[in-house]
């Protein structure tokens, strides 16, 4: 059952969300996604660091911001930027600090950085692509058409648990959320320029399988953590990470097999 908060929720993001994507430049859409990877590396951040931040964590949440929109430039042009901050993050936290707990913290700070920041930087790759606002909708919706697929079958007809991790994931939900990422690809060309063939398939596996994966990360970092929701930020549905977990791999791997099968 659908709670009510988490209709709410939606009834007023969901169309916020498409005007963005709509009216937005590329530029704009860049700083919505740097400003949602700021705050999913603060949400993840709180797994490690309990009560308020360290200011290295802090500073990990700018160069991730940074990550993304250099996107704006092309694939990954500020890579060596994150590197070496991360160097001066284990040399300052090493000089106040037993080197072993500087490397420990520094490790989650760069996590932070490359599994958040990194991955949803391919986000903005997306959006300065050719006809970008429409492909963004379509990952929009393989992506979501897995999530609720997975959710809504698992829920009601789920009998197989899938894995420890995530104990309420079951095998029902997981293959009828692949099934429904391929149904929305197909859906997807009537509006997605390019596609042909076998791609519709290919890519609603390829997202399906990736979400879970997603889907999969999150549950195994909160488990880790002993929390149920990434945060409390927004209302009915969790923290932002709980909403974008699936979509921090599902936008790679759309965007690199457009890119070596679509575009080429």
């Amino acid at each position: 059952m659908i709670g009510k908060e988490r209709l709410i929720t939606a009834a007023w993001a969901l169309p916020l969300l498409a005007a963005a994507l709509v009216y937005l430049p590329p530029a704009g859409i860049a700083g919505l996604v740097a400003l949602a990877a700021a705050t999913g590396q603060w949400e993840l951040y709180r797994f490690h660091f309990k009560g308020r931040l360290p200011a290295f964590a802090w500073a990990g949440c700018a160069v991730g911001a940074l990550v993304v929109l250099g996107g704006l430039s092309g694939p990954n042009p500020l890579l060596p930027m994150a590197a070496g901050t991360a160097v001066i993050l284990v040399l300052r936290m090493g000089a106040e600090r037993p080197m072993e707990s500087a490397l420990a913290e520094a490790a989650v700070v760069v996590l932070g950085v490359a599994y958040v920041a990194l991955l949803l930087s391919h986000v903005v790759l997306l959006a300065g692509a050719e006809e970008g606002v429409r492909w963004l909708f379509f990952l929009l919706l393989v992506t979501w058409a897995n999530d609720a697929a997975a959710y809504y079958i698992g829920s009601r007809h789920g009998r197989t648990s899938l894995t420890a991790v995530s104990p309420n994931k079951t095998v029902e939900g997981t293959l009828g959320g692949i099934a429904c990422s391929v149904a929305a690809a197909y859906l997807g060309l009537l509006f997605v320029p390019g596609l042909d063939g076998w791609d519709p398939l290919c890519i609603g596996l390829l997202l399906g399988a990736l979400a879970l994966l997603g889907d999969l990360a999150e549950s195994l970092f909160k488990r880790g953590a002993g929390v149920k929701d990434a945060s409390t930020l927004i209302p009915g549905h969790g923290g932002l990470m709980d909403k974008l977990d699936a979509f921090l791999f599902t936008a790679p791997g759309l965007y690199y097999y457009l890119s070596l099968v679509v575009w080429r």
